[in-house]
């Protein structure tokens, strides 16, 4: 998994499996968080890059500028 900021865009992960790489967005991972849940299917991937997003949105919102 890799976190990127993408200027204009917010934190994107970068998540890898047998397929390839997609890159999600806060809301793609959510989105994904509840089909694979759905599913019946192993979300933690998504889940640990959501919270990493979520610490690091609320970190860079707390910071003086």
């Amino acid at each position: 998994m890799g976190l990127f900021n993408l200027p204009g865009e917010g934190f994107i992960a970068q998540l890898r499996d047998s397929t390839g790489t997609i890159l999600y967005d806060k809301q793609g991972l959510q989105f994904l968080i509840l089909q694979r849940k759905e599913l019946g299917l192993e979300a933690r991937a998504a889940e640990e890059a959501l919270a990493r997003i979520n610490t690091l949105s609320e970190n860079l919102a707390v910071q003086p500028v």
